[in-house]
């Protein structure tokens, strides 16, 4: 009745208030609170109430203005009762209420006490509780990403900032959790652009009806969205560098988190700040290598790369430790190259793939997402791409520093789960391609590359094929015993060699790959019940009876003959 006609029936918004207050039970108390904010939200508009002034009372308006206002306040009040409602409850039972604040942060973004909503849910995002922290972190993200106005992602960017202040500061208890990191990247830079690409500049008018007509909008203009954007942008690396300087409080998940969104957003930044950035990356990363640290180490590298990648390839700075820093931090990395989704908690990831009737659907947009923040290989892809690209990293380094760079890769492949090393030998293949100079290192007497100092050392990538060519996977094994042959031909193709083009799309396919060889596995005794399977199954038990019968042992006399071992006297 109420969504049906909200005008009318709000008032029927006191059973639900009326039920929560003396229900007969627990369970009837929180389900009168849930139906009560599953109807608000879709009654509640995307703009904030103005309660009238006196000098609006005084004024004469029409019969629908009036019961437009009327609905507004009533609504209003509604909301008024209900929000501290629902703080209440996520004190009491916040397993239970967390689906209602993601609800409402999605829905009353943009609606009176956003401030409130805002800050309780980033608090909530921030719990020690998983389910309630995964919940309203995902109601957080959705809503973002939906913002419009950038004025609700300022207020997320705010209360996430003085989150990690208070954690860092050790009040309230709680250490910054990386859901909340998650949420930053999903922050919705770029409509600015899009605004100005949407622009009509036809229209001349002059700056009253201008003005006019963007107070009659419902959408910011360009310049607006653009200082928003900045104000945003702001805040965000204000959080970041925070958590970088303060990395001794806080885990190594957050400090991974700040490095993949200063990676995404570093290219905004003046040239000064840039350089401060990159001061506190190289500090991180050399102290994560020491600490042994793999994920901060090649996050700091990934993001110092992407850094300074950009315009800031011009940049005068001492970036001679990125070289060195890069192979001792892939030599760290094995123990997490067992799976594509090495720090995710679950595998795969939750919402990367999606059942459809009988079909299974790859969600591109969140596997990226998760390849960005919880693989360490798709990781190492992106520090190999970029320091490759990169003119202070590998883009014109010598060839000893690359060779050298093979050689960890090569022994990381020899030694990592067989899907990840496909990828991982992809990209050293595709190196050792385009640098015909290197191609002594497919020799098992190895290049000499001056990496020894005055007693110098060979360095070769053939032994660490051989096991690979050994392998009882088809596809390493293919790879292993092909590789040098491919390399060295002017002919051959690396797309013949490998099962995939790409090598991040191979690592996207990890879990359906896995899926797939089920259709190979032999269908067990008891789910054999078509008359087809009944036959294959009694015809594979006559042939293992059949070679049971005709097996023959040898004796010990015939094993002593054929190993040439004379008997015992």
């Amino acid at each position: 009745q109420v969504a049906a006609e909200p005008e009318k029936e709000l008032s029927l918004f006191d059973i639900f208030f009326e039920l929560h207050a003396t229900g007969a039970n627990l369970r009837t108390k929180q389900l009168a609170l849930l139906s009560a904010v599953a109807v608000f939200k879709d009654l509640v508009p995307g703009y904030r109430i103005r309660e009238p002034t006196e000098v609006d009372k005084a004024t004469v308006r029409s019969k629908g203005v009036l019961a437009t206002e009327r609905h507004e306040l009533a609504l209003l009040q509604v909301y008024r009762r209900l929000l501290p409602m629902v703080e209440a409850g996520m004190k009491s039972y916040p397993k239970v209420v967390a689906p209602a604040v993601a609800a409402l942060v999605k829905a009353a973004s943009d609606f009176n006490y956003r401030q409130r909503l805002i800050t309780s849910a980033v608090k909530y995002a921030n719990s020690e509780n998983d389910e309630v922290r995964r919940t309203v972190s995902l109601g957080l993200q959705e809503m973002v990403e939906a913002d419009q106005r950038l004025e609700a992602s300022k207020e997320v960017v705010t209360a996430i900032g003085n989150s990690a202040q208070a954690a860092a500061a050790g009040r309230g208890g709680r250490s910054l959790k990386t859901e909340l990191l998650t949420v930053l990247l999903r922050l919705p830079i770029g409509r600015a652009e899009a605004a100005e690409l949407n622009q009509d500049t036809s229209v001349a008018a002059d700056d009253d009806v201008k003005r006019e007509m963007a107070e009659a909008s419902i959408s910011h203009t360009a310049e607006f969205l653009k200082k928003a954007e900045a104000t945003l942008l702001y805040e965000v690396f204000v959080v970041y560098l925070r958590i970088l300087r303060q990395r001794g409080v806080h885990n190594r998940e957050v400090i991974s988190g700040s490095m993949v969104g200063l990676a995404k957003w570093g290219r905004e930044v003046n040239l000064e700040l840039l350089l401060e950035i990159l001061a506190e990356l190289k500090h991180a990363v050399l102290d994560a290598i020491g600490q042994a640290d793999e994920l901060v180490a090649l996050q700091g590298l990934n993001c110092a790369l992407v850094l300074l990648s950009g315009p800031s390839q011009a940049l005068i700075t001492d970036a001679t430790w990125l070289a060195d820093a890069c192979t001792r931090a892939l030599a760290l990395a094995l123990p997490s190259l067992h799976s594509t989704h090495s720090e995710s908690e679950s595998w795969p990831p939750e919402r990367c793939f999606v059942m459809e009737g009988d079909n299974l659907h790859l969600c591109k947009k969140e596997m990226a997402a998760a390849l960005d923040s919880e693989s360490v290989p798709a990781l190492v892809l992106r520090c190999l791409d970029n320091a490759m690209r990169c003119p202070h990293g590998f883009g014109r380094a010598s060839d000893s520093a690359i060779a050298s760079l093979l050689e960890t890769l090569f022994l990381l492949a020899a030694s990592a789960d067989s899907h990840v090393a496909l990828a991982l030998l992809k990209e050293g293949a595709a190196i050792l391609k385009r640098n015909y100079r290197l191609h002594t290192l497919l020799d098992t007497e190895g290049g000499l590359f001056g990496l020894g100092g005055i007693t110098d050392r060979a360095v070769s990538v053939a032994w660490q094929l051989h096991p690979l060519g050994c392998s009882l996977s088809p596809a390493p094994a293919k790879v292993g015993r092909g590789l040098a042959a491919t390399v060295k031909s002017r002919r051959a193709l690396l797309a013949e060699l490998f099962p995939a083009r790409d090598s991040k799309a191979w690592l996207e396919s990890e879990f359906p790959q896995h899926l797939a060889s089920l259709l190979e596995a032999p269908v067990p005794a008891g789910l054999a019940i078509g008359g087809e399977q009944r036959a294959q199954q009694q015809q594979s038990r006559k042939a293992a009876a059949k070679a049971l019968s005709s097996a023959s042992f040898c004796s010990e006399a015939e094993l002593r003959t054929m190993l040439g071992v004379r008997s015992m006297p």
